[in-house]
Formats: C-alpha cells, sequence, structure tokens
C-alpha cells in the first residue's frame, strides 16, 4: 500500500474512535429484543440448554458463541460490546479489501466511511439494537461477516477450486446453516452463482473438492446435532441443530402477522412497489447526470471551462441532496439499483474477457452484487436504511459510491478529469445523505442520559421526560436484585423484558421469551400456562408496552394476546410494587411487581 491508503486507512480508525464516542454506552433498547441478547448467553453459561430451557428463534452458532464468553470473562453488556466491535473491524476489513479489489482503493475507502457513518453505530429511530455494537440478533452480524468472507473465498475457488478452498467454502456455507434464515439463502444463492460461474468458464471441479465443499458443510450442524444429543433424544438434537432453516420452512406461528407483513412491506404492496420504482428511477435520473456530466467535463476543452462544468455539476447535485432528496426514504430505491447491477454484472462474466485480462473483477463483482440483493431479502417492498437496514440494506447502499467512483469511468473510458467528476459528483450528491443520517442519529444519542445497570452492565438511555421505560427497567432491576431469593428465584416479564430477567439475574421458567403475537397465538398461550402450573415464578413484572402494531391495544385484553396468562396469575399473586401508572396501559408508562402468594 501507498502512504496515501495508509493515511486514509488512519481517517477510517478516526471515524470508528468518532462515531464510537458518539454513541458509547447508548446502543441499546432497554426492554426491546437485545435483552434477549444477555439473558440467552446467560442462562447458556449457567447450563441452560437451547431450545430446550430457553427459546430463540435463529440457529445456534451466535448464542453458544456468547455463551462461551460469558463463561470465560462472566456476564456483562461490555463483554458482548467487545467481542461485537471485532467483528464489526473483521467486517469493516473484509469490505474494504472486496471493494479494493472490485473497485480500487478509492472507491473502497468511500464506500467503508459511509458504512461507518450510517450504518455502523447509528440510532435512526427510538429503539436502538440497530447498530453493530449491541445488534438486536448476533446472527445478523455474524452472519454478515460470515456471508463476506464465503465471498472472498468463492472469487479464488471459481478461479482454482483446490480442496482447501473447497473445504473453507463450504465451511463457512454451513456456519449459515446455524445462524438465520436470509443468511442461510443468501450464502445457498452466492454459492451457486460461484458455482454457475466455474462451469461457464469450464474450470475442472473433481470428485474430491466436491466431497472437501460437504464435508465443510455438514460440519457445523453435525457438531450441533452432536452436542444436543447429549441433552435430549437424538430426533429432537436433529431439530435443534437445524433450528436456523427449519424454522422458516416449517413455522407458521408468523404467517399473517401484521409486524411481519410490514417489513418485508406487503400490507400495502401496490403502494410500496410503485414507491420503489419511482425511487429507483429518481436514483438512476441522478447517476445518470453523473455519468453525462463525467463525460462531458472529460471531453470538454480548455482547464478552466473544465472547472466551471465540474463546479457548477457539484452545486446542482449538492443542492439537489440537501433541498429535494428525502433521505429518510433512500433505502426505497436499493433493491432496484442492486437487481440492475446484478444483471450488469452478470452480463460482463458471460462476454469473453479481453485478452490479457482477468475474469476474476467481474466474477467478485458479480458475487457482491448478488449478496447486496439477496440481503434486501426481508424488506423487499420495505426498503430501508434505518431499522434491519443496518446489515440488510448496507451492502446494497455501498455498492452505490463503489460503482461510481470505481467503475463508471472505466465503462465510459474517461481520463482524468471525468474520473475527478465521478469522484466529485458522487461526494456531491451522497455527502449530504450522510450527514442528515449521521445527525439524525447524533441528535437522538445526545438525548440519553440516562444510567441503567452497573459496571459492565452499564448503559445510558433516555430520561423519564422523553421515554420513561429504561426508568421503568432500571427500577424494576434494582428492586429484584435486592429481594430475596437470589438467582434461585424465578421470574416471568410481561408481555416482554428480558432485560429486566438479565439486569436481576432472575431466570424465567418457560422457554419463550416474549408474550404477545405469534407466540401466544394458535393455541400457545395455553400450552405456556400449563408450563407456568408446573414452574410458577416466585416474580411475575407487568412492564408498559407498545404493542399496537400487532393489533393489541391493551396487553391482556383477550385470551391469546396475554389474557389467559393474566387470569392464571389472578389469586395466586399480590402486589409488591409499583412504578409509574398502569403496566397494561402503554400510554400510562408503568410497571408492577407481582409476588407469588405462599
Amino acid at each position: 500500500m501507498a502512504g496515501g491508503e495508509w493515511l486514509g486507512l488512519a481517517v477510517l480508525a478516526g471515524l470508528v474512535v468518532y462515531f464510537l464516542a458518539v454513541s458509547w454506552r447508548k446502543w441499546p433498547d432497554p426492554l426491546i429484543d437485545f435483552g434477549r441478547e444477555l439473558y440467552l448467553p446467560w442462562r447458556l453459561a449457567n447450563g441452560a440448554v437451547l431450545y430446550r430451557d430457553v427459546d430463540d428463534f435463529y440457529g445456534p452458532l451466535s448464542q453458544y458463541l456468547n455463551a462461551g464468553l460469558f463463561k470465560v470473562f462472566g456476564p456483562g453488556l461490555m463483554v458482548l460490546v467487545t467481542a461485537n466491535l471485532v467483528v464489526f473491524t473483521a467486517i469493516l476489513a473484509v469490505i474494504y479489501r472486496l471493494f479494493r479489489r472490485a473497485w480500487g482503493p478509492g472507491a473502497a475507502w468511500v464506500s467503508a466511511a459511509v458504512f461507518i457513518a450510517v450504518f455502523g453505530f447509528s440510532q435512526l429511530v427510538g429503539v436502538g439494537n440497530y447498530n453493530y455494537a449491541t445488534p438486536y440478533a448476533h446472527e445478523a452480524t455474524h452472519g454478515l461477516l460470515v456471508c463476506l468472507l464465503l465471498v472472498a473465498v468463492l472469487s479464488g475457488w471459481m478461479e482454482t477450486a483446490t480442496l482447501r478452498l473447497s473445504f473453507v467454502a463450504g465451511l463457512l456455507f454451513g456456519l449459515s446453516a446455524v445462524l438465520k434464515p436470509e443468511i442461510v439463502l443468501a450464502a445457498g444463492l452466492v454459492t451457486g452463482v460461484a458455482y454457475m460461474g466455474q462451469r461457464w468458464f469450464r474450470r475442472p471441479l473433481g470428485r474430491a473438492a466436491i466431497g472437501a465443499w460437504l464435508v465443510g458443510a455438514v460440519l457445523p450442524t453435525a457438531g450441533f446435532a452432536v452436542y444436543f444429543s447429549t441433552q435430549v433424544p437424538w430426533g429432537q438434537a436433529g431439530q435443534f441443530a437445524c433450528r436456523a432453516w427449519l424454522n422458516a420452512a416449517s413455522s407458521t406461528r408468523f404467517i399473517g402477522d401484521p409486524v411481519q407483513t410490514g417489513f418485508l412491506g406487503f400490507d400495502q404492496p401496490g403502494p410500496h412497489a410503485l414507491e420503489h420504482a419511482g425511487a429507483t428511477l429518481l436514483a438512476l435520473l441522478l447517476l445518470a447526470v453523473i455519468g453525462a456530466g463525467a463525460w462531458r467535463v472529460d471531453r470538454a476543452t480548455g482547464t478552466v471551462r473544465r472547472w466551471l462544468l465540474l463546479g457548477g455539476l457539484a452545486v446542482g447535485l449538492g443542492v439537489v441532496a440537501v433541498k429535494v432528496l428525502p433521505w429518510i426514504s433512500a433505502g426505497r430505491c436499493l433493491l432496484g439499483l442492486a437487481l440492475i447491477y446484478a444483471v450488469v454484472s452478470a452480463v460482463a462474466v458471460l462476454r469473453p474477457p479481453k485478452a490479457g485480462t482477468s475474469s476474476r473483477v467481474p466474477l467478485l463483482r458479480l458475487l457482491l452484487a448478488v449478496l447486496a440483493t439477496v440481503m434486501l431479502s426481508r424488506m423487499l417492498l420495505n426498503g430501508r436504511i434505518h431499522q434491519f437496514g443496518f446489515y440488510q440494506a448496507a451492502l446494497a447502499a455501498l455498492l452505490v459510491p463503489a460503482v461510481l467512483i470505481g467503475e463508471l469511468p472505466e465503462r465510459l473510458g474517461l481520463g482524468k478529469w471525468g474520473r475527478g467528476m465521478a469522484v466529485v459528483g458522487c461526494l456531491a450528491l451522497l455527502g449530504p445523505g450522510v450527514v442528515f443520517f449521521a445527525g439524525r442519529s447524533r441528535q437522538l444519542l445526545l438525548m440519553k442520559t440516562h444510567a441503567i445497570g452497573e459496571s459492565r452492565d452499564r448503559f445510558l438511555t433516555f430520561p423519564a421526560a422523553t421515554d420513561p421505560t429504561g426508568g421503568l427497567v432500571g427500577s424494576a432491576s434494582d428492586w429484584l436484585r435486592a429481594a430475596p431469593g437470589g438467582e434461585a428465584a424465578a421470574l416471568l416479564v410481561l408481555p416482554e423484558g428480558e432485560m429486566i430477567n438479565y439486569l436481576a439475574r432472575r431466570p424465567s421458567p418457560v422457554a419463550p421469551f416474549f408474550f404477545f403475537s405469534a407466540a401466544t397465538s394458535g393455541g400457545r398461550e395455553a400450552a405456556i400456562v400449563r408450563d407456568l402450573e408446573q414452574r410458577p415464578p416466585d416474580w411475575i413484572v407487568l412492564v408498559s408496552r407498545d404493542l399496537r402494531e400487532y393489533g393489541v391495544q391493551r396487553y391482556g385484553e383477550s385470551p391469546e394476546q396475554g389474557g389467559q396468562i393474566l387470569d392464571w396469575a389472578g389469586d395466586r399473586y399480590e402486589v409488591a410494587a409499583t412504578f409509574g401508572g398502569d403496566p397494561l396501559d402503554f400510554r400510562q408508562r408503568g410497571l408492577m411487581i407481582l409476588r407469588r402468594r405462599h
């Protein structure tokens, strides 16, 4: 690397430090999702078995990795954060390396900077967790790293399918199979495209290479099956080991769920499809303006004229980016752009390479385009930068500056001035968007001043005047930690709140981790009540949670939305403490602790 590139890497490191400092200990949400990411490894580290004693939607790899960290270093939010920062650094390094090989160091630097500033540690909505320090699901960030490493391996495997590369490619695919459904899908499609590319160029693929791939692919699932077989019968052990994809393939609990439907954009498919089409057309128009401007600047005569054209186009793009573009909905264009670029890349691969050129760069670009497109599958008609966009939309967003800077000038045959215009146009168009997202995140993060937890579990959330939820969670956790019974005293939090279980160090008596919607429908709430009959908790916490997006106005209002559990608790429990208003009414923001009568 040249000295200038090392300086660029130092600037990227400085960006990481800055955005970490702005968001320090402000990453998680006190009630939603991330409590599970702390509670599950704490329970597993203390002898519980995943899926038998504690439930989860996804595969076993991430939770057992985190449990291993807790076993070695002790439980703690900052233990996971430290590990997650290592994962983030690895993702950033692989992105930079892959993009550098595909589009050059300049494109790689800009893409990496966008990744850090927009996707790394931002909070763009009221709920935390959508970042790489405290992800809502570790399977998401671990899975993105696995998929990027798979692309790196497959780009070499397509040229020479050695036994070592075949085994590593199979192993990475196998790791995806014990993570998350969309990660399995992404790894599978990327592998399929790589195989077709390998066959297209008629490169030999021996039986030994196929066997090595199969061994690697089976190894992670087989390893977990063997482990689970020491805890449960073999049939159940196999199901547990395959949970990542079996849950998606066979479970009906989320069919018709309004929140999941909304995540996909299927709640209003027609309007959403039109929004996506319009956003994609607008994005293509702006990219065409940059391309045409770069071509015009490159062919202009005279230095002064070139500078005037370059400056005028840059100012015009900047004004449009600042005054016109609705950046909050910028994610709407990403699927269309990624699909178009995947097709363009596929055509480039299918064309015979020019004499003296390698097919490796076009193949790598195609693999990255396919991965970026497939990662958007969970937001098919609801593309967004915020929320799940931190990992699902990130790669597609990074393709835009990479292609503008590293590929468009090459395709247009541009010289120095044209390449410069492409860079300036890219920065003028995308720079205001990066500033918008970074500024929006900073405003939200600055509001987080209320501390919850102690020592390595300490984090900051919104004060009571903004959102009292964090204060309620902290107060209840402190109260329960001081209550008699210690870690042997079981705690049930309704309708959701494993963060309280974790901070209070009180295990739940039942496996589910939330008690509404898909977890209680279809007869599941009655099954939970039967389990509670067998293992009644010592404590029950009722905490306000806005469930309107699930169609619930008041928790417990119907038999399959908490009503059966509350009826069961009935006279069996008495009020031990209250904080705030009525906990069953999300508008009152309250919390109640119930103690079992003896």
